[in-house]
Parts: structure tokens; C-alpha cells; sequence
């Protein structure tokens, strides 16, 4: 009996858990990232795509001018690249529908030659609501391309405003510069005194 009522407790937990991991929290506002590439046009034998990091291949979609965005806010980016003249011209047709019924593209991905980045891309965060931010936009960096590994860079984050202001943050800290500081700066232009100035 006692293994019984461990077991339906476990399964209403694993049930509802997904519940939880969506549900709202108070004084807090979901926002999701818009990711620019700011030199695909150095790389033209390229096509850049991303998967998902929740469902892989599911979901792949076409970096379009340099742009991604959308997705389940859980999830994360893997950003891809590919020899444009690797790719299968009726996969690189069927990658540009928007149509959700498009046919499984999983088993092609998987074993294509695609060099793959490492970089924590995540699809959304959460900000404190009384931050009147509209967009924010994350700045890539393409450093190199191997046979496997697509090496990109984070260089800034932009915070849109309601007022038409924006705050950029840097992601490495400059030299000399360190994280706590860095911390201290953030804080300071985030504080509710230094946003209310900026409306």
C-alpha cells in the first residue's frame, strides 16, 4: 500500500510539473529575445539555421537576414551552420514554410553536415514589470566555422524602453572592469529611481 500511494504521488508530481514551470510569477513579466547576427554577410557559402534545445530538430528554422526569434520561452536556441551548397535544395524549401504541418525534417538534420555552436541561446527571460522595457536584442558574432563547431560570439545585449531609450550591456566585461562592479553598474541603471528619470 505504502508503494501504491508513493507512486501516484510521484505521478501527480511529474503531471504537474510542467503546469508549474509556466505559471506566471508575481511581479515579474516574461520577454523574449530577438537574436541578430551581425556578419552573416562574411560567411555567403552559409546557411545558418537553429534547432531546438528541448525537441531538436522538431522545430528547425532558417536565420533569416541575420535574424531568430520565438519559440516555447522554456526553450533554447542551438544556432547551426551549413555549406549552402550541402544543403538539399527541398529542405532548405521546406525549412522557409511557415506551414506547422511541414514534414518531418529530423532524420536529413541529424546527419547532415552541419558545424554546431555551443552558446547558451535562450529563448526568453523574465524581468522585473516595472522595468518598461519593449525588446530586447542580443547581438551574435560569428568568429569561425569548422567542419563541426560554428564559433559564435555574445557581444551585447540591447534593452529597448517604452520612452525610446535603450541600454546596452556589454556580455564580456571590458578589461580592468570586474563582475561585481559590473553587477554595482547594472543595479544602478535598473534601479527604480534611474528608470522613473528615464519615462
Amino acid at each position: 500500500m505504502r508503494t501504491y500511494i508513493v507512486t501516484v504521488l510521484l505521478m501527480i508530481g511529474f503531471l504537474t510539473a510542467p503546469l508549474v514551470a509556466d505559471t506566471p510569477i508575481i511581479g515579474m513579466k516574461p520577454y523574449n529575445y530577438q537574436y541578430v547576427i551581425n556578419n552573416t554577410a562574411e560567411f555567403p557559402d552559409f546557411q545558418f539555421l537553429t534547432s531546438s534545445e528541448i525537441w531538436n530538430f522538431d522545430y528547425p528554422v532558417l536565420v533569416i537576414n541575420g535574424t531568430f526569434e520565438g519559440g516555447y520561452k522554456q526553450d533554447g536556441f542551438t544556432l547551426h551552420a551549413i555549406r549552402k551548397d550541402k544543403l538539399d535544395p527541398s529542405v532548405r524549401a521546406e525549412l522557409a514554410t511557415v506551414d506547422l504541418e511541414r514534414k518531418n525534417l529530423s532524420p536529413y538534420l541529424e546527419t547532415a553536415p552541419l558545424a554546431t555552436s555551443d552558446l547558451s541561446l535562450p529563448v526568453a527571460t523574465t524581468l522585473n514589470d516595472t522595468i518598461p522595457v519593449t525588446n530586447l536584442t542580443v547581438l551574435l558574432q560569428i568568429n569561425d566555422i569548422t567542419a563541426q563547431t560554428l564559433n559564435v560570439t555574445k557581444i551585447k545585449t540591447i534593452y529597448y524602453y517604452e520612452n525610446g531609450t535603450t541600454l546596452e550591456e556589454s556580455a564580456q566585461p571590458e578589461p580592468g572592469i570586474n563582475n561585481q562592479d559590473l553587477v554595482n553598474d547594472i543595479s544602478q541603471e535598473f534601479s527604480v529611481d534611474s528608470l522613473m528619470e528615464k519615462i
